[in-house]
Parts: structure tokens; sequence; C-alpha cells
């Protein structure tokens, strides 16, 4: 999708709009709108937003909001993905001669009186009632409008009472996404259009009270390797830079947010108040039986942990319910938890098993010195409820991807 930006700026119950009436052969000729362009190849939607509106008009904008993804689809103009704003505070001068048209102040009340596209209508009246984190679809068929729907939600994630760090568990509901990857999809690597999945982040991190921009995220192998993470490994979503290999973060760094990513594997956060260490864990059944669990307490008591301090959420996942597995997978949770196994493990007349991952999980994290009480599950089963969350299992690999975070 061509990705645009377009902002309305507010001043004293006034708005800036520009009327389009220079430019040569302008699909929006004689239609007032707001200010903004196309993104510049790698620009962020508040790159491209700042850069548009000061060469547009002369005005360096300070504060601003977004207030949603609006998707257009027009057989004449072209499909876009356009991210509105609304600017509230700038510095500097309007310019007298904008390329673009005519640049004017219009009182709020008269906004919507002037002409403009039709389904503009739809999201620049809760625009001016001060709506954030819209996900619109407009769409036209040789300029007339044919279709409108509205498909915001608010984000909706899962929280631990165990923890009092920022953190969030993410479903599949709250962001800008389409198709397989609906809505709400923070996988990186799954074919989804790039600056969605941006959108997708900051609305997750918003949701959650994060404000940071970087955070820790890499390439989950299925292994047992958690680093120990630091500023220097921070990036941004799709930020340049070498991906860490590791299955899990553990940190001691303050306002350093660490992500990992799941469709059914166990997600995993752990938190030491006393020390101030926090962790992320991707705890898939290779990982579980490979003891990633195990590594993940050594590398908090590394940072001054003691494992009864430790406190840790286990999220949604694929449950005993939907879990079949073989005999391998059967043989290798024996081994990591001996007696305590079989509690979770159910067998099939088939030769397969049903196997209970999040409660094996949470007994390892017993047998390595966590108290129960300190430990709680929290979401249901990703693979029953699909309409919730993104189950690998149950889209076989069509899907996007959820995210658990946690930050000190």
């Amino acid at each position: 999708m061509l990705s645009t930006t377009l902002c309305y700026i507010e001043k004293n119950g006034k708005y800036l709009l520009l009327h389009r009436v220079k430019k040569k052969n302008d699909i929006n000729h004689d239609k007032w709108i707001g200010v903004g362009g196309k993104f510049e190849p790698g620009e962020t939607a508040e790159e491209c937003l700042v850069r548009e509106v000061y060469e547009e008009t002369g005005l360096t904008l300070t504060k601003y909001y977004h207030v949603g993804v609006i998707k257009f689809y027009d057989n004449a103009g072209g499909d876009q993905d356009m991210y509105l704003f609304k600017g509230t505070d700038f510095t500097g001068e309007l310019i007298k001669d904008c390329p673009e048209g005519e640049l004017l102040w219009v009182d709020s009340d008269k906004v919507l009186n002037l002409p403009t596209w039709e389904g503009d209508h739809f999201f620049i009246e809760p625009l001016l009632k001060g709506a954030r984190n819209l996900n619109m679809t407009v769409r036209y068929q040789n300029d007339v409008l044919t279709e409108f729907k509205d498909d915001t939600e608010p984000v909706k994630i899962h929280t631990s009472s165990k923890l009092s760090a920022p953190h969030a568990f993410s479903t599949r509901i709250g962001g800008v996404s389409d198709d397989v990857y609906s809505t709400l999809n923070l996988g990186m690597n799954r074919g989804d259009d790039v600056n969605r999945v941006k959108e997708n982040w900051r609305r997750f991190f918003e949701a959650t009270g994060i404000t940071a921009t970087e955070f820790i995220c890499g390439a989950q192998v299925h292994g047992n390797n958690v680093h120990i993470a630091t500023q220097a490994d921070a990036r941004p979503a799709y930020g340049p830079g070498k991906l860490i290999e590791a299955d899990g973060y553990v940190t001691n760094v303050p306002n350093l947010p660490l992500a990992i990513f799941t469709a059914d594997c166990v997600p995993l956060l752990m938190q030491d108040e006393k020390a101030g260490v926090v962790g992320a864990i991707h705890c898939g059944w290779r990982s579980t039986v490979a003891d990633i669990e195990k590594n993940a307490v050594e590398r908090f008591k590394e940072l001054g942990s003691n494992h009864e301090d430790i406190h840790a959420a286990i999220g949604p996942a694929i449950d005993a319910c939907c879990f079949e597995v073989g005999s391998e997978v059967i043989e290798a949770v024996r081994t990591l938890l001996n007696n305590s196994a079989d509690a979770y493990i159910t067998a099939k007349d088939n030769g397969k098993y049903m196997l209970d991952l999040r409660g094996v999980v949470r007994e390892r994290l017993i047998q390595l010195g966590l108290k129960p009480d300190n430990i709680e599950l929290v979401g249901d089963c990703t693979m029953c409820h699909p309409e919730l969350y993104y189950s690998h299992r149950y889209s076989n690999g069509a899907r996007g991807s959820l995210a658990a975070t946690i930050q000190l």
C-alpha cells in the first residue's frame, strides 16, 4: 500500500485547511482538506507528518497525536493507507504562498460544511470530537463512494496481577492490519505491510503504558539461549542492526522494553521487583525441554535476583485441549520434569498425547524455586479462540504474531 499522512491542525477553535486550487491534474482539485503527503523511503509516519506539514505550511509541529489509519481503495486514484493526525501546537509562521493551494483557518463548526470527499466526513467528524486510533476503510469506484467500514476497536491486552512493571500479552484485537493479519499483527516477518505493523506496535505499547520507541526483540530459534539485554541491543520495529539469536531476554536496565513473539507457544514474563530485573521468555516445547526456564532463572540470579523473589506470568498459548504431540515430545518432558510430568500428559488411542505445555512451564518454574503463589496463568487457549489470538496450528501458518512485553 502507498502510505501517506494527513494532519488537521487546531488552534483556538479553528482548523488549518488547504483549499486545493493550484496544482494541475490534482485529484483533490477544489477540495478542502488537511495538510500532508507521501512517505519517503524509510520514513516513519511521524517523520513524514512533521516534514510534510513544514513543507506545505512553514509550521513545525511540536505537539500532535495519532487519530487513526484510513484505508482508501479507489480504482481511479490508487490505493493508500492514510495515517491521520491532529496537530495541537506548533512553532513558526504560516507561509503566504503554498504551492498546493490556499491555506486558511476555518472555524471548527464550519469544517464539515466545506466541499471535500464524501468519505472524508466519516473520519473528520470523530477527529473533531477527539477520537484516537481509528481503523477505517473507504472504497471508491470512479470517484463515487461505494463502501465505508469502521473496524475501530480498542487494543485488547492481558495483564497479570503478579507483575508490577508495565507489561502485556497481546491479542489480535485493536490494530490496523487486514486479512489473515487482522488486526493487531505484531510479527515483522509474516509478510504484512511494514507501516501497518509499526502502527500496531505503537498502539500495543500505548495500551501497555510504554512510551519507548526502541525495544529488544530478536530471531527466535526455539533454543534455550537467554540474553542479558542492554540499551545497545535496542532497536525500533524493523530497525537496523543484526537481530539477536535468542528465545529469551532479561535486563536490569530501566525503560528498556523486552518483547517475544508467539502464535501457540508459551509466552513467559518474569519480574523481581526487589532486585529490579525483568524478563521475557519464548517457551515453545523445544525451548522448554531444553530448559530455557532454568537459563532464565540463572540470568536473573546473575543480575542479583533471588529465585524466591521472582514473579511470573504465563500468557495465552495452545492448551492441553488442542496440543497433540508425539512420543518424542513426551519423553523429553518426562526427562525435564521427572516424576511430575504425568500430571500434564494425557494418552490418546492413536498413539499420540495431549500435552499441557503451560502447566509444564509452571511446574518447571516451581522446581527451580519460584513460589507457586508468585505464578499466574492469564489468557486462554490460542487454538480454541482464533477470533482473539493468532494460532499457527489453527491457521496452518497463515497468520500474524502475538507479542508479550515487559519493561522495568
